[in-house]
């Protein structure tokens, strides 16, 4: 009776331990799927030169990119990979190729593509080591800016509210119409916000204007940052139809 109890046991516990391996083993076969393939730069003109719908992706960020690339490559900065597809990477079994400039952020980027579970990831360091051709964008992106008129002595002053504000940046700049608005008492100027992208996505921005004199005024725009980081302002439908002060740029 006691040794009939112990073999069964041991059967138990022999079945256990097959099933717990093959669900390690199938666990280690989800990690290796979930990588990337770092190969050299040579292999890299290779696989460049072969008519297989691959895809150079440039991690670089954009003002870095249309200094030089690689001809044919699309920019997609590291900082804008999050855990989202992206739209410019529609296929997730496509060959991409992934560089930048010494192999730091393409290392990055490249898991993170592997991690969203694109499964061609091949990495191959930085535009620094690159023997091939680089070749320059003519294209300039225009920043976008939103304009406003005050004047010294009671008018609008501006403050910009975001959503979300890891979207974009900005600074703020006053440029008067006169030299010599030092001296004087109610010079004009515009108030201009420079917005640069952080990261593709949109959002809601709301512009309050404050003044000792004059009422209180708030304006509505929608934010739309593409996936090269260009920005894009957008008046909002709920925007007050009096805004005649406003001007938008980009």
């Amino acid at each position: 009776m006691m040794k009939g109890f112990i073999i069964a046991a041991a059967v138990i516990a022999a079945v256990f331990l097959v099933c717990c391996g093959k669900k390690d083993k199938s666990h280690e076969s989800d990690r290796v799927k979930k990588t990337y393939i770092q190969i050299s730069q040579e292999e890299a003109m290779q696989m460049i030169g072969q008519d297989d719908g691959h895809i150079i992706v440039d991690v670089r960020r954009q003002d870095e990119f249309d200094t030089g690339h690689i001809p044919g490559a699309v920019c997609i900065p590291n900082e804008s990979i999050c855990d989202t597809q992206l739209k410019l990477l529609p296929d997730k079994d496509q060959i991409i190729l992934v560089y930048c400039r010494s192999g730091n952020r393409s290392k990055q980027a490249s898991q993170k593509l592997a991690d969203m579970g694109y499964t061609h990831v091949y990495e191959f360091g930085g535009i620094i080591d690159w023997t091939g051709e680089i070749v320059t964008d003519e294209v300039s992106h225009q920043p976008a800016q939103l304009s406003f008129e005050s004047f010294d002595g009671g008018g609008y002053s501006y403050s910009i509210s975001l959503k979300d504000d890891q979207l974009v940046s900005y600074i703020e700049k006053h440029i008067y119409s006169d030299s010599d608005h030092d001296i004087q008492t109610g010079s004009a100027y515009n108030v201009v916000f420079t917005f640069t992208g952080l990261r593709p996505g949109e959002t809601d921005m709301t512009v309050t204007a404050v003044s000792p004199i004059i009422p209180q005024e708030s304006y509505s725009y929608r934010v739309k940052v593409n996936e090269d980081l260009t920005v894009e302002i957008l008046q909002s439908d709920s925007a007050s139809n009096d805004v005649t002060n406003t001007e938008i740029t980009q």
